[in-house]
């Protein structure tokens, strides 16, 4: 359980993509009214973004973490 929650702390974006996914899906099942396809073209689109956008973030971090603090005078 431990691991999970350390993923879940250093990739909230991914986990924020998972679970919208996921959300999405079971509404599809619940709900028949909703078209399979607008469903699963939203999931790939969710997961997509979120991976762009915490790849984005590790990189800033990354980036953040190798820069040298200036120092004060």
């Amino acid at each position: 359980m431990q691991k999970l929650k350390d993923f879940a702390y250093n990739n909230p974006v991914r986990v924020a993509a998972w679970v919208s996914s996921t959300v999405a899906l079971v509404l599809t099942f619940v709900s028949p009214e909703i078209p399979t396809e607008a469903a699963t073209v939203f999931v790939l689109s969710t997961l997509g973004l979120g991976e762009f956008a915490q790849r984005a973030e590790n990189k800033k971090t990354d980036e953040a973490l190798f820069t040298e603090v200036p120092e004060e005078e």
